[in-house]
């Protein structure tokens, strides 16, 4: 009886502090003028914006005057979005 509680209590803590919690908007809304002002607030700029769904959207910035290609840009789209792992492997098997 005793292991059996110690058990559930365990399995209590890890199910309750395991919350994940997000701060700030999930959306740009004021478009390009807005990452605009966000990527020059981190002494970047702007090199695109990413849209994910109809859930959130976001800003591509890159660090001012960095050499970066279209291709750069599209992986770093990949990597943001929720089923980029699995596009990233298949790009990599595709180029190899």
């Amino acid at each position: 009886m005793k292991k059996s509680v110690i058990v559930l209590s365990i399995l209590a803590l890890f199910l309750v502090g395991c919350a994940t919690s997000f701060t700030g908007g999930s959306k740009i809304s004021g478009g390009p003028e807005q990452c605009v002002e966000i990527c020059s607030k981190w002494k970047m700029e702007l090199v695109g914006m990413v849209a994910l769904g109809e859930y959130t959207d976001g800003c591509i910035c890159k660090v001012k005057e960095a050499k970066i290609s279209t291709s750069d840009i599209g992986k770093a789209v990949i990597l943001s979005s929720a089923s980029g792992a699995g596009i990233v492997g298949v790009w990599q098997k595709a180029n190899d």
